[in-house]
């Protein structure tokens, strides 16, 4: 307690494991678009390259989200943006 705060409660295994993916893009450019699109929502955005059996693709995800309600809540906004949403577990 060197800060004089409360110590951090024990999370539960789960905790921070929820993730929005909204895309896997093979165009740079697409992937970019979408991350502007959430950005300009106030949506945190990442990407991760994954390779696949038809090449690399670039996923676009946002979070990560302590649980599941916080997710499915990004999902919906991502939504009414007009693009995909797909809640992940990690």
């Amino acid at each position: 307690l060197l800060d004089g705060k409360e110590p951090a409660k024990k999370a539960d295994a789960s905790a921070g494991r929820f993730v929005v993916q909204v895309g896997a893009f093979s165009d740079v450019a697409r992937a970019r678009e979408a991350r502007l699109k959430l950005e300009h929502a106030g949506l945190k955005t990442y990407t991760q390259v994954a390779e696949t059996k038809d090449g690399s693709r670039i996923r676009v995800r946002v979070g990560p989200f302590a649980d599941k309600a916080e997710a499915d809540k990004a999902a919906q906004k991502i939504k009414k943006l007009d693009l995909p949403a797909s809640v992940l577990t990690l």
